[in-house]
């Protein structure tokens, strides 16, 4: 009998372990590994640290950082409307320029950046819209996309990780309804580091009548 409730005891820790590491994920020196991941995907996302960990601040910190980009590409039927600011962010004082190219006509202002905001040089509509310049993406929400393809170059130091289209999260709802996208538009995020300094961000809204993609790229100091 004793031997019996012993073993009865056993299967049951067994079986809340069991349960525990299926609910979370299993882990991989005290960390857990998400369960939507393998662990050579999760050590490869570990390696876009410096881009995740800029994108979910409130407030841009620009500290070892030499250049920040970010861009807003529209395309609408034959219309394409391509918008750029480029900081350098290697002084205090952050200056740099905002370009705007619609169609085959281009125009480029100098710009500076304090508090989250731009300063124009010059009058230049539209503005460039601060909040995208700003964006806060938080890391649940990488977590919570599933990974499509990683890849790693053999003769560069390229490495990418594309995620699985999603249509689910706030942020696609709250870019979907910001650009008037229709219904049937997905979302496509991808990661990528080019070389030991540049990371990018790129976040592709697509239907069939519209596309919205914006991109955030970060320049470390050497």
């Amino acid at each position: 009998m004793k031997e019996n409730k012993r073993l009865f005891w056993v299967v049951s820790v067994m079986l809340m372990v069991l349960t525990l590491y299926t609910l979370t994920g299993c882990s991989l020196g005290g960390e857990t590994i998400p369960k939507n991941r393998t662990k050579e995907q999760y050590e490869f996302e570990k390696t876009f640290e410096p881009i995740f960990k800029f994108l979910e601040q409130d407030k841009k910190e620009f500290n070892g950082l030499k250049l920040y980009k970010n861009s807003i590409y529209i395309e609408s039927g034959n219309v394409v409307k391509d918008y750029k600011v480029f900081l350098d962010t290697s002084q205090s004082d952050i200056k740099g320029d905002y370009t705007i190219k619609i169609g085959d006509n281009k125009e480029t202002v100098p710009v500076t950046y304090s508090n989250g905001k731009l300063n124009y040089g010059s009058e230049v509509t539209p503005l460039y819209d601060e909040e995208i310049l700003n964006l806060v993406v938080q890391r649940e929400f990488f977590t919570s996309l599933d990974v499509k393809e990683t890849f790693k170059s053999a003769e560069t130091e390229l490495r990418e990780i594309v995620y699985q289209p999603e249509n689910n999260s706030d942020l696609y709802k709250h870019l979907k309804s910001k650009y008037d996208l229709p219904e049937e538009t997905t979302c496509i995020v991808l990661v990528n580091h080019s070389s030991s300094t540049i990371y990018r961000v790129t976040i592709q809204l697509k239907s069939n009548q519209k596309i919205v993609q914006i991109s955030s790229v970060i320049f470390e100091k050497e």
